[in-house]
């Protein structure tokens, strides 16, 4: 009986071993994520483990914000002052916790002294265990797509101003995937600016990941004659609902379906606009990327897709966070 439980308590020990967590590890040097503009894209499954080992290479202490995945599990290690100490400069510290019972869309970034707006960032996608159904059919591919207001000046100077008590100037631009506009109107975008591409094929559906890196500016986003269908947003999946376009503020994430229905006469604009602000002076804080059927005859042309009209009634905005979760 002795030997028996013997192995009963080994065949347990070693199916505890086996059925542990995975881990998955990254090695960073910050604060261009590994030399990079853009950082990598932290692709891992619900319960996985994570550890990431940052290096500051900055003059100044700094710290990294796993944007929405820590917060909720009250977890000492989420990045954030007051929970954590900075990593003080030339130090590295290793991040390691566990998104336990999450899935969804998130980022991460730099978050003391305006240092986020010296980019650092990158997205963070949690997928669901093969077990646990998802409430839509698996789309054909996954973009991640960051859209975000860029200063001319570096994130020191723009700390100083409101140091002193002064207002943040108007943006140079909106930056999509870290690139500049597609040149849509040669008064407004200088020629010879790089721009995003996604490239896509006709009649299939993708899912688009959309944060709104920026630090001061709320952006409408919209594709030129396609149809928003938003399923998820920040770990949640959401009642399935449909947008012709949709506000997405400073450090909101939202995940969409898009069906490429349309013809492929020509290319299509992505758009991420300045919103709640004077549009006759904020007209050149506009994103513009260029949707690229694989079969396109042409570049996009014509006028950008309208934002919405609602400069005297501002429920359009306030309405579209009411998205329904879906249990």
């Amino acid at each position: 009986m002795a030997a028996a439980a013997a192995l009963l308590l080994l065949i347990a020990r070693a199916f505890l071993v086996h059925a542990a967590d995975p881990y998955t590890f990254f090695d960073w040097d910050v604060i261009a994520v590994n030399k990079k503009f853009l950082g990598p894209i932290v692709n891992i499954t619900t319960n996985y483990n994570v550890v990431v080992n940052v290096l500051n290479s900055l003059d100044e202490p700094m710290l990294i914000t796993w944007d929405g995945i820590q917060h909720r599990k009250n977890c000492w290690q989420d990045g954030v002052l007051g929970t954590n100490c900075p990593i003080p400069p030339g130090w590295n510290w290793t991040y390691n916790f566990q998104v336990k019972d999450q899935i969804g869309s998130f980022f991460y970034f730099p978050s003391l002294n305006m240092q986020q707006t010296a980019r650092g960032f990158g997205g963070i996608t949690v997928n669901n265990q093969a077990v646990i159904s998802v409430p839509f059919d698996t789309p054909d591919g996954d973009f991640t797509l960051f859209i975000g207001d860029w200063y001319k000046k570096n994130y020191m100077d723009l700390r100083k101003m409101l140091d002193d008590r002064k207002e943040l100037e108007m943006p140079g631009c909106v930056l999509m995937n870290g690139k500049g506009p597609y040149r849509y109107i040669d008064f407004l975008v200088p020629d010879g600016i790089e721009y995003e591409t996604i490239i896509v094929e006709p009649g299939k559906t993708y899912r688009f990941r959309v944060h709104n890196v920026g630090v001061s500016t709320s952006l409408n986003f919209r594709i030129q004659n396609h149809n928003l269908a938003l399923v998820e947003t920040e770990g949640s999946y959401t009642m399935k609902q449909n947008f012709t376009n949709l506000d997405i503020h400073v450090g909101q994430s939202y995940s969409f379906l898009i069906t490429m229905d349309q013809n492929a006469s020509s290319d299509y604009y992505i758009v991420a606009s300045a919103r709640f602000v004077n549009e006759s002076l904020w007209t050149r804080v506009t994103g513009v990327a260029i949707l690229h059927y694989s079969n396109s005859k042409g570049k996009a042309s014509g006028p950008l897709p309208d934002p919405p009209n609602d400069v005297y009634d501002r429920t359009f905005s306030m309405n579209q966070p009411s998205a329904r979760i879906n249990p």
